[in-house]
């Protein structure tokens, strides 16, 4: 089924179906915005097939949450991956074959972000305890 959305308006199926098994929504977070602003950030929902205001309140809850995670500090944590998996094979005396060199590769481009979600998350909790 394809969801069909014109600016920041759902189909009424697709309304019901995403509101089914939450807790109903009473309190509003505004902002006040340019015309550009909101168009770009409409840009953006419509992208990812959401609302506006859906696409606003996950936008802040990863914001207020500490999970601003993007490409490229996602790509940054796997090159650390990388780096501390090969490192300790040179810290070893180990031989990393190629093949051992391609399967590491696999390995942190299906975890790196998860990866990248738990160092956020360790940033997150040391700035809290500061």
């Amino acid at each position: 089924m394809e969801e069909e959305t014109q600016g920041s308006h759902l189909n009424l199926e697709t309304r019901i179906r995403r509101s089914k098994g939450r807790t109903g929504r009473t309190i509003s977070a505004t902002a006040k915005v340019t015309r550009d602003e909101q168009n770009e950030m409409e840009a953006a929902a419509m992208q990812r097939g959401q609302s506006l205001s859906e696409w606003c309140r996950e936008v802040l809850l990863a914001a207020a949450r500490g999970e601003t995670i993007t490409p490229i500090f996602t790509e940054i944590v796997a090159i650390r991956q990388l780096l501390n998996s090969t490192l300790r094979n040179v810290a070893c005396g180990e031989v990393m074959t190629p093949q051992a060199f391609q399967t590491e590769l696999q390995g942190i481009r299906s975890s790196k972000h998860k990866a990248a979600v738990e160092v956020m998350q360790q940033y997150a909790r040391t700035e809290v305890a500061q």
